[in-house]
């Protein structure tokens, strides 16, 4: 019986997976990617200038630890919340779709905080967009992505990680990563989220122990993309390129 558990798991997210309208779940990520970006990096600053300790790395685990048990938290209330018999499939798919965009969102202050203990100065909203998307899509491999990414578009930041970056190749970055993050990072959350409506209390374990999880890994992401970020500086003067944003 208890062999058979993970597998009708899995079915179960399989199906609702099936039912989800992609567009929709595309629009929740990004407008979770620019909540953060365009109106949080201040907050961003003054949550790390809190933080406690007299070093980055000990500043970095309370802040790890913070996130962590708030996530989780949630995450396990929105599970228990879904196994409620009153909650239909329909309210199970928008209670998802809406905590995998509230999900990104604090995901999105989580690196954008790291960011600034890193001492990032007073980035632009297109660098800001850029840092969430590419550690969100790519996770460890953070800065490799973003530097294919940003080669493909006629950067040359591979080698020379000292080179600055241009505003119109971070805008085209941008919508690069913008179109990849439902692929590379909502399918993965996405299938996470609907794991909390497993029902007989499962869902409540998926939903705060994958939170938790998920959110330890991002800290430790984040940190090694802003000690290796692969770029000195965005070039600000020059010429835009067509179809860029």
């Amino acid at each position: 019986m208890a062999n058979r558990r993970p597998a009708a798991a899995r079915d179960y997210v399989k199906q609702r997976l099936a039912t989800v309208d992609v567009e929709v779940v595309a629009k929740a990520l990004l407008a979770g990617v620019e909540k953060t970006t365009t109106a949080r990096w201040e907050a961003a600053v003054a949550r790390a200038e809190a933080l406690p300790g007299d070093v980055r790395p000990e500043k970095i685990k309370s802040l790890s630890d913070s996130f962590a048990r708030e996530l989780g938290a949630v995450g396990a209330a929105a599970g228990m919340a879904a196994a409620t018999p009153l909650v239909g499939t329909g309210a199970t798919l928008m209670a998802a779709t809406a905590e995998l965009a509230w999900f990104t969102a604090r995901s999105g202050d989580l690196i954008l905080t790291i960011a600034a203990l890193h001492g990032r100065p007073t980035p632009s909203v297109d660098e800001r967009r850029a840092w969430v998307l590419a550690v969100l899509i790519f996770g460890s491999t953070a800065r490799q992505g973003f530097s294919k990414i940003a080669n493909q578009m006629g950067a040359n930041i591979e080698e020379n990680s000292k080179a600055g970056l241009s505003l119109a190749t971070l805008r085209a970055v941008n919508g690069a990563l913008s179109r990849m993050l439902v692929k590379r990072y909502g399918t993965r959350r996405g299938a996470i989220a609907l794991g909390t409506a497993l029902p007989l209390g499962v869902g409540a374990l998926v939903g705060g122990g994958s939170n938790y999880i998920a959110i330890r890994k991002l800290v430790k992401q984040a940190d090694s993309f802003f000690a290796h970020l692969p770029y000195s500086s965005i070039e600000t003067t020059g010429i835009e390129l067509a179809g860029s944003v």
